[in-house]
């Protein structure tokens, strides 16, 4: 039996308590869906599409970012949300209450060294702005069948890196060995680790101009897998400590190289599997477990942001203590929307790759017609003009 569609007011008040409930999380979803939704890959990477935005199976990409445009901040939508129009806050909906699952909560900066010490590295990283936990429901089936793996054998942590429009896909559909790009050792999902080595794959990418998070983001994710030899490839870091015997093995250490040497020693050798890498070549044996966020922001939206922070209270109405990042107003929002660039200058931001090729097939035409016979004569004649012009001033001054 078809549930009844809900009313504009109870679509408002549900998104209302989802953003209260935790707001980073609330800003991260938004953020991930507007990145996949701006990528010139949105076809692929915004899975799942709202079906809204759906015409005759044609996908209204220019409307969606129409309509993304009109979202004001996180910190303002408790009290914007009552003016904004219908298709605005269905789309809300469908992006925090519909598409919630599997959920996000945010983890206190007191708890990141206890998610982290999940996969100890050897190589020095930066620590990540954000962390938030990935939590699925037991009956998530791709949960059900990871645990019934995991009764068989043992579970590890390792990290998975990727550029920021591919999250929203994977925060839905988990790591899908067949989207995999890498291929050097064999398909599969391709995991490290070493965290240092995922950020190698987690560019900064374009995220949400309105995100306190940061308006560009680099997200890579702490993926817990089933250590089945079946279908996981690994190599145990081992190497001969001075004082042991030729048969007696230890667990590398970090040296004193830092990161470069595990990075320059993963591929040297005899051109086996790189050490502090996995791949795994089942997809039910991996879960996505948290997302580690490196946020950066352009210096006039910190000042905007510190504006912001300094005027928030730190403490709520009965005292209880709140997030002065996220703090909740209580009165109409502030904010003032800022035009957005024109479609022109958009499309170039999202299409540097064919903006480089354009200009570089262009610079090639050039060189090609200067070397031809009509760029040739066209040059003679241009000296012939010249050269006449040039004449007949000199005739004339001469006359005089």
């Amino acid at each position: 039996m078809e549930l009844a569609p809900l009313s504009i007011e109870a679509k408002r008040l549900l998104v209302l308590k989802t953003i209260i409930h935790d707001p980073a999380a609330t800003d991260l979803r938004l953020s991930l869906f507007i990145s996949a939704a701006k990528s010139f890959r949105y076809d692929s990477c915004l899975q799942p599409f709202p079906p809204d935005f759906i015409t005759n199976n044609e996908k209204s990409i220019d409307q969606l970012c129409r309509v993304l445009e009109t979202i004001p901040p996180v910190a303002d939508l408790p009290a914007g949300l009552a003016a904004l129009d219908e298709q605005t806050v269905g789309l809300l909906h469908w992006i925090l209450c519909r598409q919630a699952r599997p959920a996000l909560r945010t983890v206190p900066k007191a708890q990141h060294d206890e998610v982290l010490a999940k996969c100890p590295c050897y190589a020095k990283y930066a620590q990540p702005s954000h962390i938030f936990e990935v939590v699925y429901r037991e009956t998530n089936s791709s949960e059900r069948a990871f645990q019934d793996h995991a009764t068989e054998f043992r579970t590890r942590h390792a990290f998975h890196g990727s550029r920021l429009f591919n999250f929203h896909s994977i925060l839905h559909y988990g790591l899908q060995q067949h989207l995999n790009k890498v291929s050097l050792f064999g398909e599969g999902i391709y995991l490290s680790a070493e965290l240092q080595v995922s950020q190698m794959f987690s560019p900064n990418g374009s995220g949400w101009s309105r995100s306190t998070l940061g308006t560009h983001l680099a997200c890579i994710a702490l993926c817990e897998y089933v250590d089945n030899p079946n279908y996981v490839k690994s190599q145990e870091e081992t190497q001969q400590l001075p004082g042991t015997g030729e048969g007696t093995t230890a667990h590398a250490t970090p040296s004193s190289d830092g990161p470069s040497a595990i990075m320059s020693t993963s591929f040297t050798g005899n051109g086996s599997f790189p050490e502090r890498y996995i791949l795994v070549k089942n997809n039910e044996l991996v879960q996505v477990r948290y997302l580690l966020l490196y946020g950066t922001t352009k210096e006039t939206n910190n000042n905007n942001n510190n504006n912001n922070n300094n005027t928030a209270t730190s403490a709520g109405p009965h005292g209880s203590s709140v997030d002065p990042l996220y703090a909740l107003p209580v009165r109409p929002p502030s904010y003032q929307m800022r035009h957005p660039p024109s479609r022109f200058i958009q499309w170039i931001a999202n299409n540097k790759g064919f903006v480089l090729i354009g200009g570089y097939v262009g610079l090639l035409l050039i060189v090609g017609f200067i070397n031809s016979r009509n760029a040739h004569f066209v040059k003679e004649m241009l000296l012939q003009k010249l050269n006449h012009v040039y004449n007949a001033v000199l005739g004339y001054r001469g006359k005089d």
